[in-house]
């Protein structure tokens, strides 16, 4: 079989299973379209145990400088201003951490902040950096969604008899 349709078989089921899971089961508190960035950072950063370290770290550090600038921003007040500059400030961080191998994949950092930001901020705005259970599944749903794209890689690979 070709890869690319095996691959297709494989992250089809293994999507539509994670989609199943985390929706009909609300109480696990996993957030759907998290896992799937976090997949698409494992294909994104060159698949297999590199790919999925590299997605796992570059993921959860964009989880928490993102955390970090909505705090700060929170602390001083909220405004706009500082949200920009403490934004401006992680997104240097993001390239400077690349120079630490499992932290090379600079877009993996960014689709974690982003994906933070896109739950945090719309589920709880002006929360004033309180912490909640969405602020803890966000990296879950993310290690969840990088080690699917990983199972669904191996799975693909073996359909194609590679």
């Amino acid at each position: 079989m070709d890869l690319v349709v095996a691959l297709g078989i494989s992250i089809g089921v293994l999507i539509a299973a994670w989609v199943y899971v985390a929706v009909s089961m609300p109480e696990l508190g996993l957030i759907v379209w998290a896992g799937i960035v976090a997949w698409a950072t494992f294909y994104a950063a060159g698949g297999g145990m590199d790919g999925l370290q590299k997605a796992i770290a570059s993921n959860l550090a964009g989880n928490f400088w993102a955390a970090v600038a909505l705090y700060v921003t929170a602390m001083m007040g909220g405004d706009v201003l500082t949200l920009s500059l403490a934004f401006g400030v992680v997104a240097f961080i993001f390239c400077v951490q690349s120079k630490i191998p499992l932290f090379s994949f600079i877009p993996g950092a960014f689709l974690g902040a982003a994906t933070w930001v896109g739950v945090d901020v719309a589920g709880a705005a002006g929360d004033g950096g309180v912490v909640d259970m969405a602020d803890v599944m966000i990296p879950v749903s993310m290690v969840v969604g990088a080690i699917l794209g990983w199972v669904s890689e191996a799975v693909g690979k073996k359909l194609a008899g590679n």
